[in-house]
């Protein structure tokens, strides 16, 4: 037997020849609709394909030594921005006192519109008493450790609130104080009493357990205390407060995925002594997307507490007694979760999956169209000899 003839004992899919096969019109007709079934089945096994899906994975967070950008923008529009001060404190020891660095504060009109994106200038050289001897050394009004005596001058209002500032002595308003009369600087404070503040911008603290924090004055530590001079603020003439709107506070560069919940928060006050609390949850998350560099941010979960600093009982909890003490301001501090969520983006199916779903479509349908038109043809045949009979 020639070597094809062999072959030809392995042909499953045997044939007919042309004078033995029959058409019909109910063939045609279920060989349509299984063509358009199977078109439309194999259009939705590409959809299905092509289908994106995230699939979120919690892990252990194992990174160590990161740093953590927080970003912000909020507004206080009743306490100017020069006794506004933003510190930021964490377990590690790390301070960081009155920043500026990557800040931006803006000035603001008791209506709300903006005056300027500078600080008011408390001091400037055109302040210098240039009819002073050029060898004048002012007094820093004892605000000196003994050993600098005599080798240390103030001789600018702002000389004298950092010397009173590294002692821990609260400073006013400057009346009395030789340089800060001759610069004018209780009348500038004056002046900007009406003033409100916005600040914005990003803070680089490390990723651990901490706090940073909206307080008037001048800020300091003292040995186990984080204090500030809030002298000008319990004075003024005017009444400050914290009332304040969060209009953005993110942690991590942004996704569009994420919502961060204290964006468009709005608190008032008419109590000049008052402080809130944030207690924020960071948790670590990384986004792959397919196609682009995966994408490091954080999401974070908040609760919020506020009380007066007088303490006692207040009308919405009248069952609590809150603390006595503290200071005025709104203060932010985050916990890092030990856990880090991975949002991965992955096709649905792969390739391989997509053409064995296109050979089941073909095959199926063509199974299930035979037996139907078998089943038509059958049936029409059985009818024909009920007729002749």
């Amino acid at each position: 037997m020639p070597p094809r003839r062999r072959l030809n004992t392995f042909d499953a899919f045997t044939k007919t020849v042309e004078d033995a096969r029959v058409r019909t019109t109910s063939g045609g007709v279920v060989t349509i609709v299984a063509t358009v079934v199977i078109v439309l089945l194999i259009v939705s096994e590409w959809s299905d394909y092509r289908r994106i899906v995230n699939r979120p994975e919690l892990i252990v967070d194992k990174t160590r030594g990161e740093r953590m950008n927080i970003n912000l923008n909020i507004t206080f529009p009743e306490i100017p921005c020069e006794i506004l001060t933003l510190d930021v404190m964490d377990v590690s020891g790390e301070q960081q006192m009155e920043i500026t660095h990557g800040i931006v504060k803006t000035r603001l009109n008791d209506d709300g519109s903006v005056i300027s994106t500078e600080s008011l200038a408390l001091h400037s050289s055109s302040d210098n008493a240039h009819h002073l001897d050029e060898n004048y050394c002012g007094p820093c009004y004892g605000a000196v450790p003994k050993e600098e005596e005599g080798n240390r001058c103030c001789n600018t209002c702002d000389d004298v609130r950092n010397a009173y500032q590294e002692v821990g002595w609260a400073f006013g308003d400057g009346h009395g104080v030789e340089q800060c009369e001759r610069e004018n600087y209780p009348e500038k404070i004056k002046e900007m009493a009406h003033e409100g503040c916005n600040i914005a911008g990003t803070l680089s603290v490390n990723k651990v357990v901490g706090n940073f924090h909206f307080a008037p004055g001048k800020s300091f530590s003292s040995p186990n205390m984080h204090l500030h001079d809030l002298n000008i603020y319990e004075t003024s003439e005017v009444r400050h407060t914290f009332t304040h709107n969060i209009h953005h506070l993110s942690f991590g560069p942004h996704h569009h995925t994420v919502s961060n919940p204290l964006d468009g928060t709005i608190k008032d006050t008419d109590e000049r002594n008052f402080n809130y609390m944030y207690f924020i949850k960071v948790v670590s998350t990384r986004f792959e997307r397919i196609g682009e560099s995966p994408l490091e941010t954080n999401q974070y979960s908040v609760t919020s507490h506020e009380r007066a600093i007088r303490g006692g009982r207040d009308n919405d909890h009248p069952n609590t007694m809150h603390a006595r003490g503290g200071i005025p301001g709104v203060f932010f501090s985050y916990d890092i979760s030990p856990m880090k969520v991975i949002n991965r983006e992955e096709r649905s199916k792969s390739f391989g999956s997509f053409l064995i779903g296109v050979c089941a479509v073909v095959g199926g349908v063509l199974a299930v169209a035979s037996v139907i038109d078998r089943g038509v043809w059958e049936a029409d045949k059985a009818l024909s000899r009920k007729k002749v009979v």
